[in-house]
């Protein structure tokens, strides 16, 4: 393991850039790195080194012209502990499952897993393994999944998480999987400026289908910088159905890449939902590879008092016959910003395929921003593709039709609210996980004891 060089004409590292090379670098010394510890150790040098010439992502880039990460790049890190430093419950806003669902749940602390004994690497058409183990046995396997790395600026923090990542989850779906499977990553730390590096794999065997849910909580006084990523990768005719959901207290920051790459007639749906956090970053990045690829992504994107949310969707069609959708529903109050950049790609050769972008922002507060942003980048013919953004206020002439049916104002504007989230609650297949998300998003609105009463 080397150092990467730095040209003189470039800019000086940041203390937060030069905090994760010497992390890196103290690997080499106190642990001994090499391809017999670490069979991934040239990916994550390659890592580590792009990440060097590239820098950490600023306003200037264009994925981050909403987001300034000046606060975070101005400190420097150290790595969470691996495990919990005490038995206190996890403070999570909200339990996503059912009782009767739970023993469905594998629990991440600071991107390390804890396996069960009893699911003996298997759970109902799910192995599941350790990063960590399955690298000693199949580095190949893990390594086709992390390749190829990216400059694009929105993956930088993934090529971080590469190089730094410790352990993480692979999940490979074998079969029709009916009972959801979540995975609980809680953070926690014992002291200030400590950070994460969750890796998850997913990975769809032909004709399988599953329910995966990923659900960020913490634990303590200071919850580490997270910086998760995620791979998704959808056989034939599978079907995969999952959730990133953000459920942490304004303390907490979130950086989250999340890449799908789908092969012919794979089906899968996205549901992000930023429900906590001070700082909410995602961004999703899906390869629709062959004929009959279908995606639905779905964002429910909550500002809340001072959050910052902004969610980045980039759906790229390198095949005929494809279709993707993007559904985001955005609202904001008190002194809150929410972004959403969303873009389609069609390549050339991909005739006939299909995408839709709508994104609806809803201003609770005169002090809140919501930004839109869908974009459209078409190579080939006969395509249909659309999309449409719109921010505002309550509709004042749905207001008065409520009020002259004989609504009070404040049922009426409640009511109003809910119903604008519909498009993405209503595309939520576990029940249970609706019903828990609508609670969480309910205490956070205005006259939330109205809305409770039509639960």
């Amino acid at each position: 393991m080397s150092s990467a060089s730095h040209p003189s004409a470039a800019a000086p590292l940041s203390p937060a850039l030069r905090s994760f090379e010497a992390e890196w670098l103290a690997r080499d010394v106190t642990r001994v790195v090499t391809p017999l510890t670490d069979p991934l150790v040239s990916l994550r040098e390659s890592a580590m080194k792009r990440l060097l010439r590239l820098g950490l992502p600023t306003t200037r880039d264009e994925t981050w012209r909403y987001t300034n990460l000046r606060h975070l790049t101005s400190r420097g890190f150290v790595d969470a502990p691996p495990a919990a430093t005490d038995d206190s419950v996890p403070t999570a806003s909200l339990s996503l499952l059912s009782v009767a669902e739970r023993a469905a749940t594998v629990l991440m602390v600071n991107g390390h897993p804890s396996l069960p004994t009893h699911m003996d690497a298997w759970f109902n058409g799910i192995e599941i393994r350790s990063l960590r183990d399955l690298s000693r046995i199949d580095p190949g396997l893990i390594a086709s999944h992390l390749e190829p790395l990216s400059d694009a600026d929105q993956s930088r923090w993934a090529l971080l998480n590469t190089a730094l990542f410790q352990d993480g989850l692979y999940l490979r779906v074998t079969a029709k999987v009916t009972t959801p499977l979540v995975i609980l990553h809680v953070l926690t730390a014992n002291a200030a400026n400590s950070v994460a590096h969750p890796r998850v794999i997913i990975d769809a065997a032909p004709g399988s289908s599953a329910t995966i849910i990923e659900h960020y909580v913490e634990k303590g006084e200071h919850p580490p910088l997270c910086n998760s990523a995620t791979h998704i990768a959808a056989g034939m005719d599978s079907h995969i159905e999952h959730y990133r959901v953000f459920a942490t207290s304004a303390a907490a920051e979130h950086i989250d890449s999340l890449v799908i790459r789908q092969d012919s007639n794979s089906r899968c749906k996205q549901f992000t939902i930023a429900l906590g956090g001070g700082l909410v970053r995602t961004t999703l990045e899906a390869h629709l590879n062959q004929p009959g690829a279908h995606l639905d992504s779905y964002s429910l994107l909550v500002g809340h008092e001072a959050r910052h949310v902004d969610c980045v969707n980039i759906a790229t069609h390198n095949s005929r016959d494809t279709r993707s959708t993007q559904t985001a529903r955005a609202i904001a109050s008190g002194t809150s910003r929410v972004v959403f950049n969303s873009k389609v790609i069609v390549n050339a050769g991909a005739v006939h395929a299909e995408s839709q972008q709508s994104c609806r922002g809803l201003l609770l507060s005169p002090t809140a921003e919501i930004d839109t942003r869908p974009q459209l980048e078409i190579h080939a013919d006969e395509v249909k593709c659309a999309h449409g953004a719109t921010t505002g206020r309550l509709n004042p002439d749905m207001l008065f039709y409520m009020l002259s049916r004989g609504l009070d104002r404040e049922t009426a504007q409640s009511l109003l609210v809910y119903a604008f989230l519909a498009d993405v609650l209503t595309d939520m297949s576990v029940p249970s996980a609706r019903s828990a998300i609508e609670n969480a998003l309910i205490s956070q609105l205005p006259d939330s004891h109205v809305l409770q009463k039509f639960r």
